[in-house]
């Protein structure tokens, strides 16, 4: 693989996967809540996207899902929860890891 695909064309994707995503939604009780992106982790092939819940918000509440959207509001990645809030900070994490093949030669 490191023979045909260059670590310039491995960043620009990762760097595109990061760029796509803008803000993040979370089912609360059956309430969509817009969050924003808490924190943004890259690190060689993967994007992490955190989203933090604080202390003080949704105490007692049901969190059913977590989803990260892009610039558009459409919906890129999506994941279920079945969590009750307690009064601690909450935090949900996305991981995506970039994984490449290309096939080189002739026909």
């Amino acid at each position: 693989m490191a023979d045909v695909i260059k670590q310039l064309l491995l960043d620009k994707l990762i760097n595109d996967l990061n760029g796509h995503i803008r803000e993040a939604r979370v089912n609360i009780g059956g309430v969509q809540t817009a969050y924003p992106i808490y924190k943004t982790v890259v690190s060689g092939l993967s994007v992490r996207k955190y989203i933090y819940i604080e202390e003080t918000q949704a105490i007692g509440k049901q969190l059913l899902g977590a989803a990260l959207l892009d610039l558009d509001g459409n919906i890129l990645a999506d994941q279920p929860l079945t969590v009750t809030k307690n009064d601690k900070g909450f935090l949900i994490a996305f991981e995506f890891v970039l994984r490449l093949e290309a096939n080189a030669g002739g026909i």
